[in-house]
């Protein structure tokens, strides 16, 4: 029987968070309604009240019942190491527990040569490890300092009270959602790059979100075999009416075909996660997992070096290093 929104558990006393870009637009906020809607304490990340403000008065509109429902502001930008860690701060400074994490920000097709927002693209550490630290001097391109790092420090951070609600929680209702995609597969055959300062600038723009898609695949897989009491997911949500376009310049013309032809409603890409976050069915064996529209498991991975929990090992320790390096740690 397929997964609906109907199967979703009462998540009363449940708190969750939904990182943006994500949170106050497509897929991220419709997930924070539904998690809302069933009665979960939710944190909308956006970069300002302005849009939380906006989020919340179109989640009211559509799900009524949450009116009722905690939805809560996070001030977060991932774009920024040193913003991903205050974020996870102001979060603990809030709350003690923490039962599902969205990270749902992420940024597609950025011009080359696009960096990071605050300056953090230039890291410096001595490079002493090929394939495991970053270069002195290094320029972070942006979908990878969003989509892999940003998301890297900001769960990292978030571990302390993610593990003491592990505590007090029932077996795999704990849960890390890392929104993926098939996008991988566009990344070139030798996959990331980390031999190379920026982390693939001579790539071209979705070679690199496909670089930065298996990163956010292997850190799930990381996760999951460094914490097996939490599960970690990574769920790819289709193609889905978003603003994850909007770096591509694509003409509304043409994107409003799209949006009618191609593209699916938030509803259809926010269900695969809301599975990945919620689903009883979903237990240890399966932690670290892919999954696949409409809401369910998928084996084969987008990319082959997605499989290589070796390679995925040195992205954790390259994003450490890195994180010390900006001083985030």
């Amino acid at each position: 029987m397929a997964f609906s929104e109907a199967d979703i558990p009462d998540l009363t006393g449940k708190i969750a968070i939904v990182t943006a870009k994500g949170g106050n637009s497509g897929i991220g906020k419709q997930t924070v309604a539904v998690l809302a809607a069933k009665g979960a304490k939710v944190y909308l990340g956006a970069r300002s009240h302005d849009k939380y403000i906006e989020a919340v008065a179109d989640i009211h509109a559509s799900y009524p019942s949450t009116k009722a429902s905690h939805i809560e502001f996070l001030e977060i930008d991932l774009a920024s190491a040193a913003g991903a860690k205050s974020s996870a701060k102001r979060f603990k400074s809030k709350e003690k527990h923490l039962h599902l994490l969205y990270n749902n920000a992420g940024v597609m097709g950025t011009p080359q040569g696009m960096l990071s927002s605050d300056g953090y693209e230039y890291a410096r550490v001595p490079y002493t490890q090929p394939h495991s630290e970053p270069a002195a001097n290094m320029s972070i391109l942006k979908q990878w300092a969003v989509n892999v790092f940003g998301t890297f420090v900001f769960t990292y951070h978030l571990l302390p009270v993610i593990l003491s609600t592990v505590e007090i929680s029932p077996p795999g209702s704990v849960r890390i959602v890392n929104t993926s995609s098939d996008g991988a597969r566009q990344a070139p055959k030798s996959g990331i790059p980390l031999d190379d300062k920026t982390v693939g600038s001579s790539a071209g723009r979705f070679e690199r979100y496909g670089i930065s898609k298996i990163g956010v695949i292997l850190l799930t897989r990381q996760f999951a075999q460094r914490y097996p009491a939490v599960l970690s997911f990574a769920p790819h949500p289709g193609p889905v009416q978003s603003n994850l376009t909007r770096e591509l310049g694509i003409p509304w013309p043409i994107m409003w075909i799209l949006n009618r032809v191609v593209f699916k409603p938030v509803q259809y890409g926010a269900l695969t996660q809301l599975f990945a976050g919620t689903a009883s069915q979903l237990g240890e064996k399966h932690n670290g997992s892919y999954l696949v529209p409409p809401a369910k498991l998928e084996t084969r991975l987008p990319h082959l070096q997605c499989y290589n929990d070796d390679v995925g090992a040195k992205v954790w320790e390259w994003n450490v290093a890195a994180m010390k390096a900006a001083g985030a740690d």
